[in-house]
């Protein structure tokens, strides 16, 4: 039996895939931020009837005589660049510009998932999630290369707000806590210069997202919390500067050394030792919003502000379905932190990127695949036509 028959039954099995691989792009035109796929073909190794020869005396070389044995699926991968974008107007609805991946965490909460999909929205409770309830991670740090340092962005639906004023009326000092706390414990850190201390219970009515990633949350009172990057507040490491959240009162004007507190309700008069939790003292019971997680200290902003990823090779990562990655053994280094640092792109809220599916591309390779598959069906057919007629002669 010839080989050819093989070489027909190749062709129909690489082209079906050809043609899987198609019909997946196709069927995910409108999916959010898909990457569509692309299949390449590999020559199988080839029959050597005759290897040939080096010229010698009067004789001439010969080249080598080789029959293919088919074609295989050389490589199947993904097409990562950027798709269009969707303007939608919704806060949560956000793309990355450029290179990089939002983070999400994953189901059993020992890792994060990479996605492009930024159609995010906030769940009951304040945290920030995917269409599929995976809480989106933020960060603490700018920058870092080796560092997976994380926790889920959070974005308070309600808030105790105490304000210690002096015997004008100005602020002295503020403090944020959990609207479960006790006027007690705002009374417990009260400045010993304040002449009184107002409080009162605020809600959220909406919030921002800057090219950054840096959340700004506005309440009710017209307060708003929202992070800023402070390189005083770390060592010369920039892969460490950290991010404090800051409070702005309604009433304006700029928070000075008396707005800042290492947390024990007393001004240290000065807002960039990092011993400080941003701007605002942390109350008794603020726990309850802003957890203590991984060691670091809970008011440095990592609830407020995106954490995005970029990698050395992409088309290293594995899909897991539902628009999300994981790392991957050949994709290299990972650079984590905020967006619009280190290759990470930017982020536009208010939009989300589209398919980067060409259709008019996929139906192109969808007729090619089609007629590859007929021709190599052909092959068969005249192969098995051709190996009828001998066996008919020898009856």
């Amino acid at each position: 039996m010839g080989s050819g028959i093989f070489a027909g039954v190749s062709g129909v099995r690489a082209n079906q895939a050809s043609l899987d691989v198609i019909a997946n792009n196709i069927a995910n035109i409108n999916t959010v931020s898909y990457k569509g796929a692309q299949m390449r073909f590999k020559a199988l190794f080839a029959q050597t009837v005759n290897s040939g020869s080096a010229p010698s005396g009067n004789i001439g070389g010969t080249n080598p005589q080789q029959i293919g044995s088919g074609v295989a699926v050389g490589e199947i991968s993904k097409n990562f660049n950027q798709g269009g974008t969707q303007f939608t107007g919704r806060t949560t609805d956000m793309q990355i510009n450029g290179n990089g991946f939002f983070l999400v965490q994953q189901p059993s909460g020992t890792g994060n998932f990479l996605t492009r999909a930024g159609n995010f929205s906030l769940d009951s409770t304040g945290n920030l999630v995917s269409d599929a309830g995976l809480k989106v991670r933020g960060t603490s740090q700018a920058s870092g290369t080796a560092t997976t340092t994380s926790t889920n962005i959070f974005v308070p639906t309600e808030l105790q707000i105490a304000k210690d004023l002096d015997a004008s009326g100005a602020i002295v000092e503020t403090h944020i806590g959990a609207t479960a706390a006790p006027s007690a414990a705002f009374t417990a850190v009260q400045n010993a210069g304040a002449a009184s201390q107002t409080i009162e219970t605020v809600k959220l009515v909406s919030f921002s997202v800057s090219n950054s990633g840096a959340i700004t949350a506005t309440y009710s009172n017209g307060d708003r919390l929202t992070v800023r990057s402070d390189s005083n507040t770390v060592t010369t490491d920039p892969t460490t500067e950290r991010l404090e959240m800051v409070h702005l009162p309604a009433e304006g004007g700029t928070l000075g050394p008396d707005n800042s507190s290492p947390g024990n309700g007393a001004p240290d008069g000065n807002p960039s030792q990092a011993s400080d939790l941003g701007l605002f003292s942390q109350l008794a019971g603020a726990n309850a919003v802003f957890p203590n997680t991984g060691g670091l200290n809970p008011m440095q902003g990592m609830h407020m502000n995106l954490q995005t990823v970029s990698v050395t090779n992409p088309l290293g990562l594995l899909y897991e379905g539902g628009n999300n990655y994981t790392l991957g053994a050949n994709t290299g280094d990972s650079f984590y932190g905020t967006p619009a640092k280190e290759n990470r792109g930017s982020v536009q809220s208010g939009s989300l990127e589209t398919s980067n599916v060409d259709l008019a591309e996929e139906f192109t390779s969808m007729v090619l695949a089609q007629r590859a598959i007929e021709a190599s069906s052909r092959v068969i057919a005249t192969n098995s036509a051709v190996q009828q007629f001998f066996i008919n002669q020898l009856q």
